[in-house]
């Protein structure tokens, strides 16, 4: 009985080294606590508890993590470093996985799990030092967006036209004001979910925003061209970048049933629900790209806040507008203001496309600068 546990003991711990050549930490590579939006990286020992050579052919990276390794050679008894890298984007737990291919017969694939935690970042340097003024200026300026400015106008003039007094034209076009920014509200923190889950398909993300930067420069290049071509020639149907006209067909009818009732602040609530989702075919030129941003911030609540600020200063011109509609029943005078200042608002709009593909190819992972 005593050979036989001689033996065993000295034939187990050969099975076990057939098994497994290259030794790994039972809980792989654990980062613990990181902040969400810093960079982190750690490292652990690969260890080669067999008698002869492992090599090691490939090193890959899952899921939003990076990793390199040491040697792709490890000797007997030798170890080699194997160093990870990752930046959570969004607080709480994380999963993820490294793969090492080597030559080991019994297991050529060795997945060794990446696992932490992502807390609030309280460090000012994980905040962008652009977001904030991109977010402000791309707010204002799409919120004067000409394709759209001026159905604002238009629906400003039908408020002022419908011969309702002054106290209720100013609670119809508020309730306007309000509804669009509720509807863009839901719709930002809608698409901003689906961009926070391309964060963990690496490749995927990347392709999405290199497609989106090049979108922004063409839209850019349209943009300053119907600067060009409303110069020479002053009218609409020379603009590229503008609502189909029969969705602004349609917006006017939806804007004239709904403020034809007495409840006109419920009436402006809904309406403003119903264009803005056809008015997004235009102002979602900005708003997406603004939002592909916003979801790369650290923190919940910063997204949110900054969410918040781009649709206050979007809504602010259309609160303009409807006050301005409030004083006057001549909605030409005011049309005839939108069409002064198209030039401008094409060329603003142009220079902020340009600025959002800049900031968008910066938040590329393979440029490893972060916006």
């Amino acid at each position: 009985m005593k050979i036989n546990l001689v033996l065993l003991s000295v034939i187990m711990p050969m099975f076990m080294l057939a098994a497994t050549r290259l030794s790994v930490p039972p809980d792989g590579v654990a980062f613990g606590e990181i902040a969400a939006g810093e960079a982190a990286a750690k490292s652990i020992e690969l260890r080669n508890v067999s008698s002869s050579p492992v090599a090691v052919s490939h090193v890959k990276g899952c899921c939003g993590a990076d990793a390199t390794l040491s040697s792709m050679r490890i000797e007997p008894s030798s170890a080699a470093t194997l160093s990870v890298f990752l930046k959570p984007m969004l607080p709480g737990e994380f999963s993820k996985h490294v793969q090492i291919l080597c030559d080991d017969p019994e297991s050529p694939v060795i997945n060794i799990p990446v696992t932490g935690t992502a807390v609030e970042s309280r460090s000012p340097r994980a905040a962008s030092h652009w977001t904030l003024p991109a977010v402000v200026l791309a707010g204002i300026v799409d919120g004067f967006n000409p394709c759209s400015f001026a159905i604002m106008i238009s629906l400003a003039g039908i408020l002022a036209i419908g011969g309702r007094k002054r106290k209720a034209r100013i609670l119809g076009g508020l309730s306007f004001c309000a509804g669009t920014f509720v509807t863009y509200m839901l719709m930002g923190l809608g698409l901003m979910q689906a961009l926070k889950v391309l964060e963990g398909l690496r490749v995927v993300h990347d392709v999405v925003m290199a497609l989106l930067a090049f979108a922004l420069f063409v839209l850019s290049f349209l943009s300053f061209r119907d600067a060009a071509r409303f110069r020479k020639i002053p009218v609409f149907s020379v603009v590229t970048l503008k609502l189909p006209e029969g969705v602004k067909v349609l917006i006017r009818k939806i804007a004239m049933e709904s403020w034809s009732g007495p409840a006109v602040a419920l009436a402006g609530f809904g309406c403003a629900f119903l264009v803005t989702l056809l008015d997004a075919l235009c102002t979602g030129q900005v708003y997406v790209p603004i939002l592909a941003l916003i979801s790369r911030e650290p923190g919940a609540w910063r997204s949110f806040a900054l969410l918040s600020v781009y649709n206050l200063a979007f809504i602010a011109p259309l609160v303009a507008v409807f006050i301005l509609a409030s004083k006057t029943t001549d909605a030409f005078q005011m049309a005839k203001w939108s069409s002064r200042n198209v030039i401008p608002a094409k060329i603003a709009l142009g220079l902020v496309f340009a600025l959002l593909g800049v900031l968008v190819l910066l938040s590329l992972k393979g440029l490893g600068v972060s916006v």
